[in-house]
């Protein structure tokens, strides 16, 4: 299929991935998306997994329709696998069985995966942290007669960023047990137009710009296209594109963001039922300094005492 065959089925794929990074776990998220996927880029079993490039090491998988051992066995040949050398080499872009020369003669393919049945696959890694961490997506076809097309290829290039960034935002979220309730996205069209939404989309927007907003409005439009992000008072936005069209994702500010960091601190000291004095003992500054960072706080925030200031922080963190 090329990239433009069937937009509407990309784009509720896209759709319900953002939307399913908060309703389900790391591994059943990469089960539901790999069968989504399946749907558009035919294929008889998938790996989906990270771990350290040094070492190559796997810390993480899912399989979808083969043994966990498919991955499990390969650190017994990973060091010696030209496949796995041309996508680390490469993170980021789409490689295939046969982009590698005479990959079929090598020791890598005909002891590991000729016999998991891979005749073919097609596979991205893609560096997600600082820290060595990456992540790797492949497909795998059974039957030799056929190949992943260059379609096909462009296609799981372009979603590799996707599937990247849901799953780190997956992995926060079961980590730190966090929901996505200030978090939501839009299928926008070239002009703005809000074509489709995932989550609260529309409360935040209107939030963001007020009244019923039917498509983003041409300033904030103008900052996503020349920045990819648009922050306000009370909502941020980023944009991502997606063929002729765009994801518009929307997320809550918080208000201690207007703030410095110790403003931070004695505001949420303060907020918390701590007197100046005690903030003060806390932090180890003085009264003073303390009395000083609570007016400049209210007035950060528009608040006028402490009362309205721990609803604010409160609301804010729920």
């Amino acid at each position: 299929m090329s990239f433009n065959d069937q937009p509407n089925q990309l784009s509720d794929f896209l759709l319900e991935l953002y939307h399913d990074v908060s309703e389900f776990g790391p591994d059943e998220l990469r089960r539901r998306v790999l069968r989504n996927l399946q749907d558009i880029v035919p294929f008889d079993f998938a790996v989906w997994g990270g771990g350290l490039a040094d070492g190559r090491l796997v810390t993480d998988l899912t399989v979808l329709d083969q043994s966990p051992a498919v991955l499990g066995e390969w650190e017994s040949v990973a060091e010696r696998d030209a496949f796995c050398d041309i996508t680390l080499g490469n993170l980021g872009t789409t490689a295939r069985f046969d982009d590698v020369p005479n990959y079929r003669a090598d020791m890598a393919y005909n002891e590991h995966w000729r016999r998991f049945g891979a005749s073919q696959m097609m596979a991205t890694i893609v560096s997600e942290q600082s820290d060595g961490y990456v992540s790797f997506v492949g497909l795998c076809a059974a039957d030799r007669h056929w190949k992943f097309t260059e379609d096909q290829r462009a296609f799981k290039q372009m979603l590799m960023p996707h599937l990247s960034q849901a799953m780190r935002v997956n992995r926060e979220l079961w980590g730190q047990g966090d929901t996505l309730e200030h978090e939501a996205v839009a299928l926008v069209g070239n002009d703005g137009t809000i074509l489709s939404v995932q989550g609260p989309f529309r409360d935040l927007a209107q939030n963001a710009w007020g009244g019923r907003v039917a498509s983003i409005p041409r300033e904030a439009m103008a900052s996503l296209r020349r920045a990819g992000r648009w922050e306000g008072d009370t909502v941020r936005a980023r944009m991502s594109p997606f063929g002729s069209k765009y994801f518009v994702h929307l997320s809550v500010v918080s208000v201690l963001t207007r703030l410095s960091r110790r403003e931070s601190q004695v505001a949420e000291l303060f907020a918390s039922g701590l007197s100046g004095k005690q903030v003060a003992r806390e932090l180890g500054t003085a009264p003073s300094t303390v009395r000083n960072q609570i007016v400049r706080i209210y007035e950060k925030l528009g608040v006028s005492n402490k009362a309205a200031l721990a609803s604010l922080i409160s609301r804010d963190q729920s």
